[in-house]
């Protein structure tokens, strides 16, 4: 009894150890790619370099609005690696980060491989992973914190520290007390829940621009010529994903940090998809929640949901990194554009 239970947990650590070389070796190679490669790069070095002197820029509450807590990160790594090695220090950890939770989530090796073609096809994901690398590393951030400090009363308090990283993450923190709330004072049924996020999400949509520009974040004046919504396609994508992930929902669902916070993400940007542009911006924050999401059912409705995802981004792939995530360089080499 003994020796099985010590194969057992050896098993167990050996298939944690392979899931992290994995995630190690995938991450890396995301390094590999060059800084020149990708759109917005040059400003992340320029963080690396001056992080101090843009803090003295804000004064008052823009200061606190203005990823405070981003710069000095820049600063601290700074002190260790050089300025052009500090981005490629988060793909780093983006990377890893993502990987492991899509091995440790996912149900089986098909799901796995299906996740890991969402993470690098999906125009959206590739974006995530390689280009914002401030929202991409608050939302890992946030995965981290949800696998360890999910059931912790603190839980909140740490979600919206990370505003001062990215301040998405206000935003997430705002819909997460607002589940919380409605789950402790209404219901706890997750259907209850998703639709009353939807309608929240729905009416903050006309109110979050206004508010952005009142707490002077830098986003607001990024998000002010954008057209609302889009032409429906990744609403009707979404709401797939939502309706296939509520049809095979269980009680034990609702104790599941990741299945909670993916479906808050998606029940947003379902909620403000048609009414505001910050909408593709926030579900940023979600994606990689959503892409495991999408791995942790083990069934025929979540192998198709998933190839359904990859094929139907993948058909959009290279004209939307080319407009979106690259460089000409990267245009040239990656894409083999002229």
């Amino acid at each position: 009894m003994i020796a099985i239970k010590l194969t057992h947990i050896s098993s167990r650590k050996l298939k944690i150890l392979f899931f992290v070389f994995c995630s190690l070796l995938f991450a890396f190679l995301l390094t590999l790619l060059p800084n020149e490669y990708f759109r917005d790069r040059a400003n992340y070095i320029i963080y690396a370099k001056d992080s101090l002197n843009i803090m003295e820029r804000y004064d008052g509450i823009a200061l606190i609005t203005n990823e405070p807590l981003f710069l000095l990160l820049n600063n601290m790594l700074s002190f260790i690696f050089d300025a052009e090695m500090v981005p490629l220090f988060f793909v780093y950890f983006i990377g890893f980060s993502v990987s492991y939770f899509i091995f440790i989530r996912s149900r089986n090796i098909l799901l796995t491989v299906l996740g890991f073609m969402a993470l690098v096809l999906v125009p959206q994901s590739f974006h995530m992973l390689l280009v914002v690398l401030r929202q991409a590393f608050t939302a890992t951030v946030l995965m981290w914190l949800i696998y360890y400090f999910w059931q912790s009363k603190y839980f909140l308090l740490l979600v919206f520290l990370l505003g001062f990283i990215h301040s998405s993450a206000f935003i997430v923190f705002a819909f997460l007390a607002i589940d919380k709330l409605f789950s402790l004072l209404i219901s706890k049924n997750i259907l209850h829940r998703v639709c009353f996020v939807i309608l929240i999400s729905s009416v903050v949509s006309f109110f979050i621009m206004p508010l952005a520009e009142v707490l002077a974040l830098r986003q607001a004046t990024q998000y002010q010529d954008e057209v609302n919504g889009g032409g429906g396609g990744n609403f009707i994508l979404y709401m797939s994903v939502l309706l296939v992930t509520l049809s095979q929902r269980k009680k034990i669902h609702t104790e599941d940090g990741f299945y909670v916070v993916a479906l808050v993400g998606i029940s947003v940007y379902v909620g403000m998809y048609f009414f505001s542009p910050f909408a593709g911006r926030l579900v940023t924050s979600f994606l990689p929640l959503i892409i495991c999401l999408m791995c942790m059912f083990g069934n025929v409705r979540a192998f198709f949901l998933l190839a359904g995802f990859v094929l139907v981004n993948s058909l959009i792939f290279k004209n939307s990194i080319e407009s979106n995530s690259l460089s000409e360089q990267g245009v040239r080499y990656l894409l083999g554009g002229y």
